[in-house]
């Protein structure tokens, strides 16, 4: 994906964001709402941004365009609370927005939100998340049943949203019209997210070797267990450093690990000013997921300079050479290998953190993945005439 000149702007855009908040979750669904969102700000759109009450408070827009429902939340499922659907149904015909945009999941109501907007008036758009694991695995067969139980609800949107080709296949194979399938990858401010000086790294890490940096859910599948498993393996000596930062279900395990001195947590990341900063000092990061769509994480690394290595599930395959691919059966140690490798050959690390850049900056850039959403938003509006 490459940026087009000059950017298409919308200032007569009104669009109503059905997303995800931060603060008491922060992972791939709270940036993509706030990054999209910041940046349909900047063209000029104006945005309502609906959240889940459970998922914290900072959302990207002022508070006179926010709207916060109460909700449910188990383990990952999210229940409008009573009432949601007569309110919603009100304020569709109130504000009547153009475009309606969700972000998905949202709530069990996902497929009743759809047809809803389209019953206002209003031009229907999902982006869908869920991600897939690794064909043949446990993981990759519970997924793909996953899909077929959200296809009937996707069906509501004029087109749905996802970030690989792969995926798009996924999605028809259950159900869904290929042809409303749009394929939109995640994308980062190349000019933002990019190499530079770090306060952290000149405050909490000075005299580090060797920086290894993870952000992201703290959770099982994302292989934070793995990683740590792989640090600890790879004999990287007393001024390498981890530094981890993210909530979930692994946290008290990562806490523990602080025990060596060399692993640091740094709690979540809630600005964008922190991710920049948190990325201009890792030199290499790991993505040892199970199951993934398109990090968003992996992409700011990469527009930042650092070398990267992520499993297949994890977005290796579709980056190609810049992602140096880790083996799922052998996670641990292929983690351990590698990071020894580059400790050891500093021009080798430099190289894959070039040539991750390069490839963020051709393919992966904020501006033209927002030029694409914002045509799809107008054919969606175009054949709604």
């Amino acid at each position: 994906m490459t940026s087009r000149t000059p950017e298409l702007e919308a200032p007569d855009l009104k669009l109503a964001w059905f997303g995800h908040a931060l603060g008491t979750r922060g992972d791939g669904l709270t940036t993509y709402s706030a990054d999209v969102v910041g940046g349909l700000l900047g063209r000029g759109a104006e945005v309502w941004f609906h959240h889940a009450s459970r998922d914290g408070t900072v959302t990207p827009v002022d508070a006179s365009h926010t709207v916060s429902w109460p909700t449910w939340r188990f383990k990952t499922v999210t229940v409008a609370q009573p009432g949601f659907r007569r309110s919603l149904a009100g304020w569709l015909r109130e504000v009547q927005p153009q475009v309606v945009h969700a972000s998905l999941s949202f709530t069990l109501q996902d497929g009743w939100l759809g047809r809803q907007a389209r019953a206002s008036g209003a031009a229907t758009v999902a982006t869908f998340h869920l991600p897939f694991g690794r064909p043949g695995s446990g993981r990759g067969l519970v997924m793909r049943e996953l899909h077929r139980f959200w296809a009937p609800r996707l069906r509501a949107y004029q087109r749905v949203i996802v970030f690989s080709e792969d995926h798009r296949q996924r999605l028809s194979s259950v159900g869904v019209d290929r042809a409303r399938i749009e394929v939109l990858a995640n994308a980062v401010d190349v000019e933002l997210f990019q190499p530079g000086i770090s306060t952290l790294r000149e405050s909490r890490l000075p005299g580090a070797s060797l920086v290894v940096g993870y952000a992201g859910r703290l959770d099982p599948e994302k292989g934070v267990r793995e990683l740590l498993q792989g640090f600890r393996a790879a004999n990287l000596g007393p001024e390498a450093r981890l530094i981890v930062a993210g909530q979930g279900a692994l946290l008290a395990e990562v806490l523990a690990a602080e025990e060596d001195p060399r692993v640091v947590y740094l709690g979540q990341l809630l600005t964008l000013q922190q991710r920049v900063d948190f990325w201009r000092a890792v030199d290499v990061f790991c993505l040892p997921s199970s199951a993934e769509g398109l990090s968003i994480a992996l992409l700011e690394a990469m527009a930042s300079g650092c070398a990267v290595a992520a499993t297949p599930a994890g977005g290796a395959s579709p980056l190609g050479n810049s992602v140096h691919p880790l083996e799922p059966e052998r996670l641990s140690q292929s983690i351990a290998e590698w990071l020894a490798k580059l400790d050891q050959d500093r021009h080798e690390r430099d190289r894959f953190g070039r040539s991750a850049r390069d490839q963020a900056v051709r393919h992966y850039g904020m501006a033209a993945m927002l030029d694409r959403l914002l045509e799809i938003y107008g054919d969606c509006q175009a054949d709604l005439e």
